[in-house]
């Protein structure tokens, strides 16, 4: 993709990739499950134990300590597995406890440990973490929303009514963020993006689309919205239909700007290397964006900068 000369500021990446968490060993508690893609030989077999743990669509959140947790999709993985099978478990990484409890204090290598796994409400399917008044909130990709008051014990709340009938079923991975006192929900609608906004994270407007990629084999992975300096910004990582070496799985992501959140249609601003990138601003300003499976196991986070020039 041709990226344009730079008319407002852009994220520029100003460091390495920290590897801060590396899934460890554990005992695989769903159904037993067999991959369906290539020819394989082996199943996920509920009860065994797995040395071997990817990871995918994540989620941060500070809790009232501040100290960072992370949750996201997780699965077993065995060598010729390129399938989501095993998938439906979310993980629970705990960031190390820091002097500043801030999030650049906490990304130190490996330092994130596995809690115990949610198999409840579906938040294994790309959750997406935000705090209303004082309860933890985790929204999967099926809506489904489980609710917890200290980030450990989750309860099922229900499923967030939102219309998706001018955008079709085939939604995922949703990104809820607070923009001006609105939430500000953005999912994938097949190869597109969706937008839905809600005052009280119950009630929702209906999805409308804002982005549709230009290349017909494209479609749309993981999207993040950041407002910054008047502009919004739509992170978002590549599915290349076209692409059979990694079954159309990529770890190259792209930014979309636009002045309103009504359309971010046109020529990406950047490209980089990172799979569901997620943003994260710290306590004292500074941006972090973080990658899974990218460029190590688990989840790695880098520091990015917005330049003008």
């Amino acid at each position: 993709m041709s990226i344009p000369k730079h008319t407002f500021p852009y994220p520029v990446f100003t460091d390495h990739y920290i590897h801060i968490y590396n899934p460890q060993e554990d005992v695989y508690t769903l159904e037993t499950r067999t991959p369906k893609r290539g020819e394989v030989n082996f199943s996920y077999e509920q009860g065994q134990s797995y040395k071997e743990w990817r990871t995918n669509d994540h989620t941060f959140i500070r809790d009232d300590q501040n100290r960072w947790h992370c949750f996201g999709i997780t699965k077993p993985w065995l060598p010729g597995d390129n399938s989501h099978a095993g998938e439906g478990l979310c993980f629970h990484a705990l960031g190390p406890q820091t002097a500043s409890g801030t999030f650049a204090d906490a990304i130190q290598f490996q330092s994130w440990i596995d809690q115990p796994k949610i198999s409840e409400g579906g938040v294994g399917w790309a959750p997406s973490a935000i705090k209303v008044d004082n309860q933890y909130n985790l929204v999967s990709s099926q809506l489904d929303r489980m609710v917890s008051d200290d980030l450990e014990n989750w309860t099922y709340a229900g499923k967030l009514a939102v219309d998706l009938n001018d955008v079709g079923g085939d939604v995922r991975d949703p990104h809820i963020s607070l923009i001006d006192g609105v939430y500000h929900m953005v999912m994938c609608c097949s190869d597109k993006v969706g937008l839905s906004t809600s005052k009280d994270l119950v009630t929702w407007s209906k999805m409308k689309v804002i982005f549709k990629p230009e290349n017909d084999n494209w479609r749309t992975e993981s999207p993040f919205l950041v407002p910054y300096n008047g502009s919004f910004y739509l992170f978002w990582c590549l599915w290349d239909k076209g692409d059979s070496t990694c079954y159309g799985y990529s770890t190259r992501s792209y930014v979309q700007c636009s002045q309103t959140l009504e359309d971010f249609n046109g020529p990406a601003i950047q490209e980089f290397h990172a799979h569901a990138p997620r943003v994260i601003k710290d306590e004292d300003g500074s941006w972090f964006m973080s990658s899974t499976d990218y460029p190590h196991k688990g989840i790695s986070v880098i520091r990015f900068n917005w330049s003008d020039e």
